[in-house]
């Protein structure tokens, strides 16, 4: 019985390791906040699209998802949309985030535009410009 415990022990570290490296070879999660009232579609094709393409092809990263952030509601009940977000996963974060921030601009992202990431434990935000 203490074998058949001591194997089942053994064997739940080891899936713990293989989901620590997994997250460790993942990247840097950068959530890029983009302060436009744009629809889940036009979001795709100005930023989500452009930056994934670009991110791959120099070898620093990827878009993994992306959002929008909704108000609260006015007195009417309705509700607009605040930001929108893009999820980028940089494998090299000091390649990736000059040339994140330089294809975000050529896009035409505004400089309020916020690229926020967590570094040595740290919450970090950082303005586009």
């Amino acid at each position: 019985m203490d074998r058949i415990f001591i194997s089942i022990l053994a064997a739940l570290a080891l899936v713990g390791c293989r989901q620590s490296e997994t997250a460790a070879a993942k990247g840097q999660f950068v959530l890029v906040r983009i302060p436009e009232q744009i629809q889940p579609i036009e979001r795709g094709a100005k930023y989500e699209e452009p930056l994934d393409a670009v991110l791959k092809r120099e070898g620093v990263g990827e878009v993994s998802g992306g959002g929008t952030q909704l108000s609260a509601p006015d007195a009417s009940g309705k509700k607009s949309i605040e930001w929108v977000g893009v999820d980028v996963e940089l494998s090299n974060f000091e390649k990736g985030m000059p040339i994140l921030k330089r294809e975000l601009l050529r896009l035409g992202a505004p400089p309020e535009t916020i690229l926020g990431y967590t570094r040595n434990g740290k919450e970090l935000e950082e303005r586009l410009r």
